[in-house]
């Protein structure tokens, strides 16, 4: 169920992406700032996830070439980063 909603959620995100580009765009300010933040976070998201991977991974070369993946970073958070599956160096005191 959680890869479908994943999946699904990709779906939306594509199909309002594809709407502002085909149509004549909103006029609305709520929505522009919308079309902004979809096209902003996927690349910065990029960005992040290449930095953590590379800092925090055993073997980073599979988690850098998902970063290409758009939203991908959406995943690697929720999935390797926030369960805390993702080691952090020693944090004992």
């Amino acid at each position: 169920m959680k890869l479908f909603l994943w999946i699904l959620f990709g779906f939306v995100v594509a199909g309002f992406a594809f709407w502002a580009i085909v149509a004549e765009g909103p006029e609305n300010p709520f929505l522009v700032s919308l079309v902004v933040v979809v096209f902003a976070a996927s690349p910065i998201g990029a960005f992040w996830m290449l930095y953590t991977a590379i800092r925090y991974e055993t073997h980073p070369l599979p988690m850098v070439l998902m970063a290409f993946l758009p939203f991908s970073f959406l995943w690697y958070y929720f999935e390797r980063v926030r369960p805390g599956k993702l080691t952090r160096g020693n944090r004992s005191a």
